[in-house]
């Protein structure tokens, strides 16, 4: 059964070609331990409003319904990030992982200016539950 790892972070908009460089690098690492992909999903500048996401003719306070920035405490400076990495299963994840964690690639980055605040990152990994795509 596919499975995901979904981080969600913010990072500094102003950082966002030095963000994408350094997933490049990253995702590649983990396409060579066994991810089928490794997506980004950078907020829009032109965020939804939260209450796009409910019926119409529901109602909300103002303020009550919670955007992903909101949850993460990302700035207006700040721009959230959310990446899907997907494994062909869970034993290729955590295989996949593991491995990961010790590449060289990996642990080299440690000396790298960061581009986030690791501590910061919200993570955790999913079984797909359902999947409906548009056919090719």
């Amino acid at each position: 059964m596919t499975f995901a790892d979904i981080t969600v972070v913010p990072v500094a908009t102003e950082r966002k070609a030095a963000y994408l460089d350094f997933s490049t690098r990253m995702a590649q690492v983990y396409r060579d331990h066994g991810a089928i992909s490794v997506v980004d999903y950078w907020q829009s500048s032109e965020s939804a409003d939260p209450s796009d996401f409910h019926a119409d003719g529901t109602s909300y306070e103002s303020g009550e319904l919670k955007g992903i920035a909101d949850l993460v405490g990302a700035s207006a400076a700040e721009s959230v990030v959310i990446t899907v990495t997907t494994w062909p299963s869970r034993e290729a994840r955590d295989r996949g992982t593991a491995a990961v964690t010790r590449d060289p690639r990996v642990t080299e980055t440690l000396d790298e200016e960061p581009v986030f605040d690791g501590g910061r990152v919200l993570g955790d990994s999913f079984e797909i539950a359902m999947s409906v795509q548009q056919d090719e």
